[in-house]
């Protein structure tokens, strides 16, 4: 490498700031040290890093590819460094558990409860990651297992069917929907969809509600946000279709009205993990306590 950690901090910085001035004070460092440091980078590569635009500094296209690689080593580093403490307590291994920012994670903090007084030694952390990225960051090592459902579950991983959770629609307690026990595509030709994505995902709403019935919602409103999602459909903005494990807390609360999809639909969750994962390893330890729990606790998206 030809650059230093340094380097790659100061680059992460300049990405967030504009200025010399603003990278020096987050870093406390003074503006010149700053300036050599960037000049430095530059003459160890042979390339520009920066650039001006309207009077402000950016990054140049070689340096924004350089801050990409400085987030993702930097995280990496903060992740070690997290890790390396804990086992000053007595952990002695990490199992690193993906979630998607739309997965059936509710009870997920039970679990981590239970297996934590069974082996206190071991350490779960949660990692949100999209649902593209799953595979990628699973086989890249970045996860040592995921919670995903049956329509992204990639070829050549090891896959442990685990629970199974209602798709439903939500409504306003007022909406006219209100009180259907069951709901069918051409119910939303009138009324506004606020969905988590429009992606046509093998297995959910589009693929096995909207598309076979050859009918879309009059509107379809994209918000990346459950929580958003949930209070737009309480303010009467429109209607949703979610898991139920996700909406359970508003519903049990009378927050929210719902109706099944048609005659009622599901979706399948499952733990991947690497094929080449040991048998007796702490991550497919973990997970078999995890199907184990399930099975004795009952479905968790209902609880």
């Amino acid at each position: 490498m030809r650059l230093t950690l340094d380097h790659l901090v100061m680059l992460k910085t300049l990405s967030e700031v504009d200025s010399v001035t603003a990278v020096a004070e987050r870093l406390w460092l003074t503006p010149s040290a700053v300036s050599h440091r960037i000049r430095e980078a530059e003459r160890r590569l042979g390339v520009s890093l920066t650039e001006r635009s309207g009077g402000k500094l950016r990054l140049s296209p070689a340096g924004v590819r350089l801050e990409r690689a400085a987030k993702d080593i930097i995280a990496i580093l903060n992740e070690a460094e997290s890790e390396a403490r804990s086992m000053a307590g007595g952990v002695t291994a990490f199992v690193r558990m993906g979630v998607t920012s739309y997965g059936p994670f509710r009870w997920i903090p039970k679990f981590i409860k239970h297996y934590s007084s069974l082996r206190p030694d071991i350490e779960i952390t949660l990692v949100t990651v999209p649902r593209d990225d799953v595979y990628a960051s699973l086989m890249q090592g970045r996860l040592d297992v995921s919670i995903i459902d049956d329509g992204m579950v990639p070829s050549g991983v090891a896959k442990l069917p685990l629970f199974r959770d209602d798709l439903i629609a939500i409504m306003a307690t007022d909406h006219p929907l209100a009180g259907r026990k069951n709901i069918y595509a051409e119910d939303f030709k009138t009324y506004n969809l606020v969905t988590y994505s429009t992606d046509r995902a093998s297995g959910w709403e589009y693929d096995r509600f909207f598309a076979p019935a050859s009918i879309l919602p009059r509107r379809m409103i994209t918000v990346e946000l459950i929580e958003a999602i949930v209070e737009l459909v309480r303010s009467g903005y429109g209607i949703s279709i979610l898991q139920r494990d996700l909406v359970t807390p508003s519903l049990e609360r009378g927050e929210l009205a719902w109706a099944a999809l048609n005659d009622g639909l599901d979706i399948a969750w499952n733990a991947i993990v690497r094929p080449s994962e040991r048998e007796d390893s702490e991550v497919n330890k973990m997970v078999t306590e995890l199907s184990t729990w399930i099975k004795n606790a009952g479905n968790p998206a209902h609880h």
